[in-house]
């Protein structure tokens, strides 16, 4: 079994929380209750997913969903598509294997980040249109079933204060397991590392291009504030071809 399979493995469970989706202008469009199931087939060989949403909501907060869902999603999981990594936490993103550099009105092209840490998800979905401009974010907070636990306050540079302990890990496109990881006591997060960070409910936070046009190597970048003690962060890179050439995750704990 390999370490993306058992990293998977991971985010089984029964997953309940909503879908926000933000406009170009980051206001909420609109809020859509849901609830996540992954569990491991009979066979032990496969994972399957089952996803349901309830009618949309105006308020800022999840209320219960009443009523039967409005829509099912299945999906069956026997191997994982290559533009796929999970990293040892379990957390782990997805997304375009190629954005043109130029944009093409059939293309819309998209970045997927997701982070797990014990009862709590939180993934961000970011998607541009056919002219290359970010059109959409959609912020989805999970919470295990069952489980008493808070969403977590939104992001602020303050929160990366102090010293952190660094692990890294890097995937390269091609290669179905890690490249390469590494560690770093007593590190601090420079401004300049904040520079362009874009603030989310839930502890979030992304830095991505607004407009595809006219890039280089192209960088897609999401962090989470999972605690005062824990901080992760995934990076997706491209080239000046708009080939997708690999990802790294960063876990920051307090030293």
């Amino acid at each position: 079994m390999s370490d993306q399979w058992t990293r998977f493995q991971r985010n089984l469970g029964v997953w309940q929380g909503s879908f926000t989706t933000f406009d170009q202008l980051l206001q909420p469009k609109h809020l859509q209750p849901s609830e996540l199931t992954l569990s491991m087939a009979p066979s032990g060989s496969s994972i399957e997913l089952s996803l349901l949403f309830w009618s949309n909501q105006d308020a800022a907060t999840v209320a219960s969903p009443a009523g039967d869902p409005v829509k099912r999603i299945s999906q069956h999981f026997s191997g994982l598509q290559p533009e796929l990594c999970f990293f040892p936490t379990g957390s782990f993103c997805r997304g375009s294997f190629f954005i043109a550099p130029v944009p093409q009105a059939w293309s819309r092209p998209f970045a997927e980040f997701g982070f797990l840490a014990q009862d709590r998800r939180h993934r961000l979905v970011l998607l541009w249109d056919g002219s290359g401009r970010l059109d959409r974010i959609v912020l989805i907070r999970e919470f295990r079933a069952g489980c008493n636990v808070e969403e977590r306050p939104a992001f602020e540079p303050e929160m990366l204060s102090g010293d952190w302990f660094l692990e890294e890990t890097n995937r390269i496109s091609g290669h179905g397991e890690d490249h390469a990881t590494f560690t770093r006591p007593g590190m601090r997060v420079a401004a300049d590392d904040l520079e362009g960070l874009i603030a989310l409910p839930d502890g979030g936070a992304i830095r991505a291009p607004k407009s595809l046009a006219d890039q280089a190597e192209l960088v897609i970048e999401a962090w989470w504030c999972a605690g005062s003690d824990r901080i992760e962060k995934i990076v997706r890179r491209y080239d000046a071809k708009g080939s997708w050439v690999g990802a790294y995750h960063q876990l920051l704990t307090r030293a």
